[in-house]
């Protein structure tokens, strides 16, 4: 369940208290919670030190990785002295102390580490040295492997109220469930599929998308580069872009299924009477489903499209499991 930035913190509050304070935690939410902010707070909470940012508490002992370069990645890094990679973390952690004794290290956007890089992390995040807080900060967390995410203790947050912005393709999937609350649909087969074919059409345009601005990023690189390198740069880079074309995919096909997941348990808690909602902007609309299912209904809808999100982690075939999925969470 998110928190609200104050509550996250009385709980770590809480856990310091009691001797119980975990050695690394994983920050999550929308583009909109201030994680960088909220891991500022975190270490001056932990440290009795005050730095209102990363910048400062960078001055301060902290180590603060950001991905580099055009590609955005966080590297393993050719050795400790490769500043900003995981190496050099992995140097300045045992030699470097912030304030109250601490060892401080903060991973933002840490979904842009590779898989080399997670696991070369993964040595500190098992042995890290006595006193060490370590926050991955993230919008992705299922890009991260599943063995550090075993070993951290995820702090999903809320944005600020008002402050969520949907994309153009988050948006389209908005138009598609509203119009399933005013077309009372739901209730039959051909519904369903319909509710599946325009959500793969959102997928589609997504995909699409993606690709023409991969594609013309380069286009403008092999204008640059062609004269000065050969073919096998060029190969390389063709097969780089069509694994980050795939990858960035993944990643926002993920980003709205959580917002479907969102959306369906926004309905759950309006059964309950809950006081949060994921969506509260479109609080009419899941209200008036609230009212037309019965909450067992809803539950089993809300698991079924959890299943289907674990389905599409898999190998599985896109289209199938989504036909699949959409009808017995829908088509009843």
């Amino acid at each position: 369940m998110p928190f609200k930035p104050d509550h996250a913190l009385n709980l770590i509050t809480r856990a310091q208290k009691l001797g119980r304070l975990a050695h690394a935690y994983l920050i999550t939410g929308p583009r909109e919670a201030d994680r960088e902010g909220f891991a500022a707070q975190v270490m001056s909470l932990v440290t009795a030190a005050r730095h209102p940012d990363l910048d400062a508490w960078s001055q301060e002992g902290a180590i603060i990785l950001r991905p580099q370069s055009k590609s955005r990645r966080i590297k393993v890094g050719d050795d400790a002295d490769d500043v900003g990679t995981i190496r050099y973390l992995e140097r300045m952690i045992h030699r470097t102390t912030g304030p109250g004794g601490y060892k401080l290290g903060v991973i933002v956007d840490a979904e842009r580490m590779n898989d080399q890089a997670q696991n070369a992390f993964l040595k500190t995040l098992e042995e890290p040295p006595p006193r060490t807080l370590l926050l991955l900060l993230t919008t992705q967390p299922g890009q991260l492997l599943p063995t550090i995410r075993s070993r951290v203790i995820e702090i999903p947050l809320l944005p600020p109220g008002g402050a969520r912005k949907f994309t153009e393709h988050e948006q389209k999937l908005l138009a598609v469930l509203e119009k399933l609350t005013r077309n009372q649909a739901g209730g039959s087969i051909s519904a369903a599929l319909g509710l599946k074919a325009d959500f793969q059409a959102i997928l589609e345009d997504l995909h699409g998308d993606i690709k023409e601005e991969q594609e013309d990023e380069f286009e403008k690189e092999q204008d640059h580069y062609k004269q000065t390198t050969d073919g096998t740069w060029l190969k390389q880079r063709e097969e780089q872009v069509t694994a980050q074309i795939e990858a960035t995919y993944l990643q926002q096909r993920d980003a709205l299924m959580d917002l479907l997941l969102a959306w369906m348990g926004d309905i759950a808690r309006q059964q309950v009477g809950a006081e949060h909602l994921d969506l509260p902007e479109y609080a009419a609309a899941t209200a008036a489903l609230a009212q037309r299912w019965d909450p067992g209904e809803t539950t089993k809808r809300l698991r079924t499209l959890r299943q289907l999100e674990s389905h599409l982690h898999t190998n599985v075939n896109e289209g199938l499991a989504l036909e699949v999925g959409f009808i017995q969470a829908f088509g009843k």
